[in-house]
């Protein structure tokens, strides 16, 4: 005989009376198939991912067993074929992971928000490039100017990119950001 791990969901439209009915049950197809139920804990209630036959939560219950490799392929089946599980998974206790687990409450992310954010970031890094590439040009204009000693406005123009800061530079970016792309 091996150790086992067996994880199912029941649907949360039973009540917490009937829920010890549903793990009855369960325990009664472990013992027809010849396995022996070591432990039970029950996890607690969750939101699942996505809809499984319009149930959004479930109650998930950790089974430690002791079976047979081949009476654990008719528990899969019977399992299976169980109108009172939604979902269920059969693992050896060394391919489990030895009893740690972490369950964590599933977060709904809007993705067009994210899509939004990333494109923001992009948009962001261009103009950004495109600021910085016009301010190196205009320097590099306004030395050259200074060397040939020729121009007041570069000085000016060297002056003013210099003086520019990180804050303003921000600012700048948002407010360019911030306006309507089709006016």
């Amino acid at each position: 005989m091996q150790s086992y791990e067996l994880l199912y969901i029941i649907p949360a439209t039973f009540t917490d009376d009937e829920l010890g009915g549903v793990e009855s049950n369960i325990k009664g197809l472990l013992e027809k198939y010849g396995a022996s139920s070591i432990e039970t804990k029950r996890l607690g209630k969750f939101r699942l991912t996505y809809p499984i036959k319009k149930v959004r939560y479930g109650h998930y219950i950790l089974v430690n067993l002791m079976a047979e490799p081949t009476s654990v392929i008719k528990l899969d089946e019977a399992l299976r074929i169980s109108k009172e599980v939604l979902r269920h998974l059969i693992l050896r206790t060394d391919e489990a992971g030895g009893g740690k687990f972490n369950l964590v409450q599933f977060q709904e992310v809007d993705v067009e928000a994210a899509a939004a954010g990333r494109m923001r970031a992009k948009e962001t890094e261009a103009v950004k490039e495109k600021v910085q590439t016009t301010a190196d040009t205009d320097i590099k204009s306004g030395v050259a100017a200074l060397e040939t000693g020729s121009d007041e406005k570069a000085k000016d123009e060297v002056s003013l990119t210099n003086a520019l800061s990180a804050e303003e530079l921000d600012r700048k970016l948002d407010a360019v950001l911030q306006q309507d792309p089709k006016a």
